[in-house]
């Protein structure tokens, strides 16, 4: 009967009708079509918000709308026991850790030390590591938290918490901000740092919720914690059904036609068999008979995504955080982030040119690619990017595109970007269309026979990557 909700509000004109609340999905409601009785006479005559709704027949009816209010438990007003930062401090001291793996990066929360996001290149014994500290905990930190936690005590018991919908929950949080962490050159050098928001959840084990950049190197970890359960004003809000009850008016029928015809024909679906109409016939079988099968045409495989992705025509885009990147074959690499009001803030990562990759591998010989019958790489320069403020230089990209063998899907592309050194990138492009390629590529790594004047003609596509 949720359903009729959506029913009532598209027909619903307000006649009468104090403060309503705006729209909130938490909030359920019931409707109920109790007709013209004698409960209803007096429901009708009583107090209380309600409206009258017209259906397109010139039906109507009126509804008594319940009386919602927010109303935190008792035990909130009454609750004296420890804040909402002593209660998760047990995590500050017994050096616990939580872990979040994505499909390049590592994120790191130590509570109450740091947060760190790393990623381990393993070559034979060697073991690289590319780390970015995302902020540090600063200990006398806490003692000043609690000290104003404390003076503001009352003043914050009358104060809503903040809030996040969390799968459509809104659940209150306590935020700790961890800063100072690894100097940012694409935000003027400021230290990177991250909000970390502790949530309630019983059945927690503090591990990280979600992970994400929200501006330029500032951060937001989510934990799911069961510490914060035991206190009254951070618990999941529950909520049940309010009822709506609808009474015709004057000698209109108890239900909207409408809404009785759609009743009659849920009914009818739920009895409706879907097997009753299957006839069965059995025909003789002639063993000595021989049917020749049809030959079936074979199918040419279309090479059509790796024509277009070598021809720069599909370009991939990828990226996860604030910052999305674009990689145009044989183009550029570029990364940029949409505002809300729908400006692009863009950096050229680097441009291709072919002069400048042969010098690039003849400085660099062991980019250039290996025999064929032992490649699973191919190695790229793409420069003169925007040029850099911490280094004065232009920007780079070296493009590794990498061939996936037996992958479930033969269009997934797989993108990541890292920075080793300040302004000079890395990225990494995986997907089994990438295994075409290889054979195809000369002793630089480049494809000579695509049509270059098709390139700066047609029109450039996207293809969006949906998991990075």
């Amino acid at each position: 009967m949720h359903v009729i909700v959506l029913l009532l509000l598209t027909i619903i004109s307000i006649n009468e009708c104090s403060d309503i609340k705006g729209f909130d999905d938490t909030v359920l409601f019931d409707i109920n079509w109790p007709g013209n009785t004698g409960d209803q006479i007096s429901i009708l005559d009583g107090e209380g918000d309600h409206v009258i709704i017209t259906t397109k027949f010139q039906e109507k009816y009126k509804c008594i709308l319940p009386n919602i209010q927010e109303k935190e438990p008792t035990t909130a007003n009454n609750y004296d026991g420890p804040s909402p930062l002593e209660l998760i401090a047990p995590l500050f001291t017994q050096s616990s850790c939580s872990y979040r793996l994505e499909s390049y990066w590592t994120y790191e929360v130590c509570h109450g030390k740091h947060i760190r996001q790393y990623h381990e290149d393993r070559e034979g014994k060697k073991v690289k590591v590319q780390e970015y500290n995302l902020g540090h905990w600063d200990k006398n930190r806490y003692e000043i938290m609690l000290e104003n936690m404390k003076t503001n005590e009352q003043e914050s018991k009358n104060t809503p918490l903040p809030v996040k919908k969390i799968d459509g929950i809104t659940l209150p949080y306590f935020e700790v901000v961890m800063g100072n962490g690894t100097q940012c050159e694409l935000n003027q050098n400021k230290p990177r740092q991250t909000k970390v928001i502790y949530v309630c959840y019983i059945h927690g084990k503090h591990e990280i919720f979600s992970f994400k950049e929200i501006s330029t190197c500032m951060y937001e970890a989510i934990i799911l914690s069961p510490l914060l359960c035991t206190h009254p004003r951070y618990k999941p809000q529950e909520t049940g059904e309010n009822e709506i009850s609808c009474s015709p008016l004057d000698d209109h029928p108890n239900k909207p036609r409408n809404l009785m015809k759609m009743i009659q024909e849920n009914k009818k679906l739920r009895r409706r068999s879907d097997i009753d109409h299957i006839r069965v016939e059995f025909h003789p079988l002639d063993l000595n008979e021989k049917e020749e099968l049809p030959k079936q045409p074979e199918t040419p495989i279309d090479t059509s995504p790796v024509e277009s992705f070598l021809a720069g025509k599909n370009c991939l885009n990828g990226g996860t955080g604030w910052w999305k990147y674009e990689f145009c074959y044989g183009r550029s690499v570029e990364q940029y982030h949409i505002e809300r009001d729908g400006s692009k803030t863009s950096i050229n990562l680097g441009k291709f040119n072919k002069a400048k990759h042969l010098e690039w591998l003849g400085t660099h010989p062991q980019k250039r690619p290996k025999p064929k019958n032992q490649r699973t790489q191919l190695s790229h320069l793409y420069a003169d990017g925007s040029v850099c403020d911490k280094t004065g230089k232009a920007r780079q990209t070296e493009v590794k595109l990498k061939c996936v063998e037996n992958a479930s899907n033969l269009n997934a592309v797989t993108l990541y970007l890292l920075e080793p050194r300040y302004c000079e990138y890395i990225l990494g492009v995986e997907s089994p269309l990438i295994c075409d390629i290889l054979a195809r590529a000369d002793e630089n790594g480049l494809v000579e026979n695509v049509d270059e004047d098709a390139i700066i003609e047609d029109e450039i596509s996207t293809v969006n990557i949906v998991r990075v």
